[in-house]
């Protein structure tokens, strides 16, 4: 019995010793060699103001597209751009999609993408007064830029713009040909992105890196790091939603029967609610713990974030506690509509509601489907999938590939003493559709603790145009 508990603390010992080490070797990153960023351009901040005036948003339903606003967009940026216009030749797919080609000196290297979108989502009506700036105003003021779409996603486009017109006045080619891309209907049906990688298909057209909207700068997401943490997207959730259906007869109110239609369907949306999908630590969100590990303050968080081979179960049990990380983590499924009854009188025959999935990288929306039935055990509730939109998840870029690299200096270029970390995009980006044509999909742009995304009071820093411009300079330069 001695020589079995020796044993054992033999073992323990050693486990002990290997946490240990791990854990004090794990050392941040040296910082780069100083680069010397770039002025702001003069007409930046008055170009970003101009773009939010113009109400560029895509509806649901297309004979409400707003045709005159987004000329007037186009009249705009061809105004504001006219070296861009002038040097770069412009194809436009399906009417307001646009694609600039800046050659490069090399063409035996395959060409990088640039891209953004400059449609925005609608203002509530109802929020407006609630808002500290006209939403579609332009305002300059406290630092900030304020209106609909400075956010999401007009501060890449202009400043990718901002950055290669100020290029182009210096005469500079590239070595790297450059695609500019720019969609008009991301927040609706995307469908601009897939026509726009349909025509390069067509032309049997191959890229490189490809960079768009997605990971940002976060100072308040963990309290244990005290640097700015940079999420660089490298995959994107797969989307489904599934409508659930029951009925039974109804009737006059005055006389219910022991269920109806909306108490079936409630208890099966209740089951849902109550059994979530398991968790999994998915590759780049591993890969994201590892690369924060470092620079942690608290010890033991350090201790088992540097040991996932050991401590993974009680590092992803914590994650599943904060709706941000616990999405990270899982395939999600909430309800987001519920619709039944005509009148307060009139027991309904038909109960509807939509559950809403986004899809974790390894499933798909079968597995989705089949979870949903399995947990809910109801023969008389219909299942089915909303048409409408689904996507299964996409394919990941490699963390230690060249496109990534590429984007990490960047990134720690333009910003000081950052944490650099891969991140998986629990929302849907046009850029999904480029990995058809491309390895090097990353999905970023340097944004610190942005607010106001489809809400109320979206603005941005003067500072983030700084670094966004900044940025997609350096990428141009190939830096």
């Amino acid at each position: 019995m001695k020589k079995v508990l020796s044993v054992l603390g033999l073992g323990l010992l050693f486990v002990l010793s290997v946490v240990i080490i791990k854990t004090v070797t794990n050392k941040p990153l040296s910082n780069l060699k100083e680069v010397q960023l770039e002025a702001l351009p003069q007409n930046a901040i008055a170009h970003m103001s101009a773009a939010i005036q113009l109400r560029t948003e895509t509806p649901n339903d297309d004979y409400q597209f707003d045709t005159a606003t987004f000329m007037s967009y186009r009249k705009f940026i061809e105004t504001a751009y006219p070296l861009i216009h002038q040097n770069l030749p412009r194809t436009i797919v399906d009417s307001f999609n646009y694609i600039y080609e800046w050659k490069g000196t090399d063409t035996s290297i395959l060409p990088m993408v640039l891209m953004a979108h400059y449609d925005v989502v609608p203002v509530e009506a109802s929020a407006i007064k609630l808002w500290h700036a006209k939403p579609y105003g332009g305002e300059v003021k406290e630092n900030y830029i304020w209106g609909r779409g400075v956010l999401d996603d007009k501060s890449s486009m202009i400043s990718i713009l901002e950055a290669a017109e100020a290029q182009l006045a210096k005469g500079f080619k590239p070595k790297q040909t450059i695609l500019l891309c720019f969609g008009a209907d991301e927040e609706s049906s995307g469908r601009g992105a897939t026509a726009v990688v349909k025509y390069f298909k067509s032309q049997n057209r191959k890229f490189d890196l490809v960079v768009d909207e997605g990971g940002e700068i976060s100072t308040e997401d963990n309290k244990s790091i005290k640097a700015p943490i940079a999420s660089i997207g490298v995959g994107e959730k797969g989307y489904v939603t599934l409508v659930l259906t029951a009925q039974k007869a109804g009737g006059h109110s005055s006389i219910p029967a022991t269920t109806t239609a909306i108490d079936i369907l409630s208890n099966a949306i209740a089951k849902v609610s109550q059994n979530p999908m398991p968790t999994k630590l998915t590759p780049p969100i591993e890969a994201y713990l590892n690369s924060i590990s470092a620079y942690n303050e608290n010890f033991f968080e350090k201790m088992a974030l540097s040991n996932l081979w050991l401590f993974k179960s009680s590092v992803v049990n914590n994650l599943s506690k904060q709706p941000t990380t616990n999405a990270l983590i899982r395939t999600t499924l909430v309800p987001t509509v519920f619709n039944s009854g005509v009148r307060d009188n009139v027991i309904p025959t038909f109960a509807t509601a939509y559950i809403n999935s986004r899809i974790l990288p390894g499933q798909s929306s079968k597995d989705v489907y089949d979870y949903v039935q399995k947990i809910i055990n109801d023969t008389s509730i219909k299942i089915t999938y909303y048409k409408n939109y689904m996507t299964e998840p996409s394919p990941t870029t490699d963390v230690n590939s060249k496109y990534y690299k590429r984007v990490e200096k960047a990134v720690r270029s333009v910003v000081k003493d950052v944490v650099v970390a891969p991140m998986l995009m629990v929302g849907a980006t046009d850029s999904r559709n480029y990995r058809e044509v491309s390895d090097g999909v990353v999905n970023f742009s340097p944004l610190t603790d942005a607010k106001g995304y489809h809400g109320i009071d979206e603005r941005m820093q003067i500072s983030d145009l700084q670094k966004c411009f900044n940025f997609y300079t350096l990428l141009i330069k190939g830096e």
